[in-house]
């Protein structure tokens, strides 16, 4: 079981030697309280935004802010344990918080064989090899060959007319 804390959200610290932009003293600030914290125990949980009404101005006209919070929490009764079992606890909260690197991702399937260029697939003429120069090489085509169909018109020039 745990208890929790939350405190408001540091304003940045004044400048200091070594610390003069915005970001650099705002770590410093969180650092200081966070630091103060875990002497007593306390672990940094996160940090939370609630939205409050908030009277300003003198006819106090209420106005929505959000207010941000670091939480912090700490196991209860951990005092009381025995020093066996806090080790365990402690072992299991570092579990906790390692993270798990996942494994490896398999290896690919190899890319299937590529396939024969079309001069391979072309058929060699009888009593000569293919290449020779003799013949020239037929190149495989997966469509059929369109009979040479004579009763079609011929092409020319357009007449005028």
């Amino acid at each position: 079981m745990f208890e929790y804390k939350l405190l408001p959200v540091p304003m940045p610290a004044k400048k200091m030697k070594g610390r003069k932009t915005m970001p650099e003293r705002m770590a410093h600030a969180l650092t200081e309280l966070m630091n103060s914290e875990a002497k007593e125990n306390w672990l940094f949980s996160g940090q939370e935004s609630f939205p409050a009404e908030e009277k300003s101005g003198l006819m106090g006209k209420e106005k929505l802010v959000e207010c941000r919070y670091m939480v912090f929490r700490r196991e209860v009764g951990l005092e009381e344990m025995p020093l066996d079992q806090k080790l365990e606890k402690l072992r299991e909260r570092k579990a906790e918080t390692i993270v798990q690197v996942a494994p490896p991702a398999p290896a690919p399937e190899p890319f299937p064989e590529p396939m024969p260029s079309p001069q391979v697939m072309a058929e060699p003429s009888m009593g000569a090899s293919a290449g020779d120069g003799d013949e020239p090489t037929r190149i495989f085509s997966p469509f059929p060959e369109a009979p040479n169909d004579s009763t079609a018109p011929s092409l020319g020039p357009a007449e005028k007319t």
